[in-house]
């Protein structure tokens, strides 16, 4: 199995040979050059968390132009080694030996046939037994009442059992936005009741957009979003705080879960600061 260890020598390696510094590289992935010298250093600890490990080293490799699956499949301990042995094969048997048959096979083909028909009669037996002694046992169940008895029909009557009316789950609450401050450049929005995993949404209008979207001052996800054109990125289950940076803000539409949100009132086509405070239900 591959060393966890390899992938920050991996990507310092394609990073030199493209002759790209780390402030270079800051630039490009919006990465701390402290975090960049963590992931060359294979001292993943000293990031926030698992999730800025996985999407950091993701970036950074993208940059690089290295294979991001295959270094977080390292990371994760599945990237494998194929074999290097192989089972020998079995040597084939002489042309003598194949045309010696076994005297005991032989023995055992030639009674084969007598001992499937036996087979078949014990099972026709025993069928022929089962059926005779569910007739007899079906002939005493049945008995003749001695007498008949008429009762009075309203007396006897059950009422019907009232229908019973399934149960069903309910429906989960839904969320609602709030805008709690709004101008040209920013704007500040409360969710309320958020599901979990929450699910940021852009979807490109009629214009070239960057969206960018920052938690804990980090940028963990940017993209220059064309007409028409749908990304998604998740946002972590601990993240109660996000900021969405659109850089048209007329050309971008931004949804939460499959929600819309009203974050352009004012129809600008500026540089606009989406902050977002999540609530989650519970």
């Amino acid at each position: 199995m591959v060393s966890i260890n390899t992938i920050g020598e991996m990507l310092q390696k394609a990073r030199t040979q493209q002759h790209i510094t780390l402030d270079v590289l800051q630039q490009k992935t919006k990465i701390p050059k402290r975090y960049l010298l963590a992931i060359e250093d294979n001292d993943f600890e000293r990031l926030p968390s698992e999730y800025y490990v996985r999407t950091f080293i993701r970036q950074y490799a993208e940059v690089v132009k290295v294979d991001a699956d295959h270094l977080l499949a390292i990371y994760d301990g599945k990237d494998k080694p194929p074999s290097a042995y192989e089972e020998p094969k079995a040597i084939g048997r002489s042309r003598t030996n194949k045309h010696v048959a076994d005297p005991r096979k032989l023995k055992l083909q030639a009674s084969l046939p007598t001992i499937i028909l036996g087979l078949i009669a014990l099972s026709i037996v025993i069928i022929v037994g089962y059926m005779t002694w569910l007739d007899h046992r079906s002939e005493d169940m049945i008995t003749r009442p001695s007498s008949i008895q008429v009762e009075d029909s309203s007396s006897s009557a059950e009422p019907p059992a009232a229908s019973e009316v399934p149960a069903t789950s309910p429906e989960p609450p839904q969320m609602t936005a709030t805008m709690e401050n709004d101008s040209l450049t920013e704007a500040n929005m409360r969710l309320d009741q958020v599901q979990k995993p929450a699910r940021l949404t852009f979807t490109g209008k009629t214009g070239q957009a960057w969206i960018g979207v920052q938690i804990n001052d980090v940028m963990v996800y940017q993209h220059v979003l064309q007409p028409e054109e749908t990304q998604t990125t998740d946002i972590p289950a601990d993240a109660t705080h996000v900021l969405v940076v659109a850089g048209v803000a007329d050309y971008v539409n931004v949804q939460v879960n499959d929600q819309p949100l009203d974050f352009q009132p004012n129809q600008s086509l500026n540089q606009k600061n989406i902050r977002l405070t999540l609530n989650y239900a519970a």
